[in-house]
């Protein structure tokens, strides 16, 4: 069962990157953090949201693994958006999600790599859904990827 709490996402990033960082190294991936410092609460349960945002890094990683590697960097952000919500973005430098997939990425098993089960992003929108948020996917204009969540926040 799900504990909600309130909690601090920037906080809750920091903590994942403390999880993943032996494996970011071993990618040999770098990671951009641009969070905002001031965001207001958001009610979550801290274990799903971990869930998420690891897997959020790893596909990330995942994307930029045939890139340089002086080109593999995440970019980390955190917004708070005009109105009741807060934005954690995932932005890559990897090949992006193919056209037809962009709008399936979500559903159970499909998946744009080779050896994935296409779960991870199943899951991890059925975890923001629960929190009445929302999951978002979109190719950047610069190539990779960007995945973003939005929660709202706690008045």
């Amino acid at each position: 069962p799900a504990n909600h709490q309130l909690l601090d996402l920037d906080e809750v990033i920091r903590d994942v990157l403390r999880i993943v960082r032996s494996d970011l190294l071993n990618r040999n991936t770098r990671t951009a953090l641009d969070l905002d410092g001031h965001l207001p609460t958001v009610m979550g349960d801290h274990v799903q949201l971990q869930q998420v945002l690891m897997n959020l890094l790893m596909n990330g990683c995942d994307a930029m693994k045939d890139s340089n590697v002086d080109k593999r960097v995440l970019v980390v952000s955190t917004r708070q958006l005009s109105g009741n919500a807060v934005r954690v973005t995932v932005q890559d430098c990897g090949h992006g999600i193919p056209a037809g997939e962009l709008e399936r990425i979500f559903e159970p098993f499909v998946t744009t790599k080779q050896t994935g089960l296409g779960l991870g992003l199943a899951v991890c929108s059925t975890i923001i859904r629960s929190h009445h948020g929302r999951l978002i996917a979109e190719n950047l204009p610069s190539g990779g990827a960007s995945f973003s969540f939005e929660l709202p926040i706690v008045r």
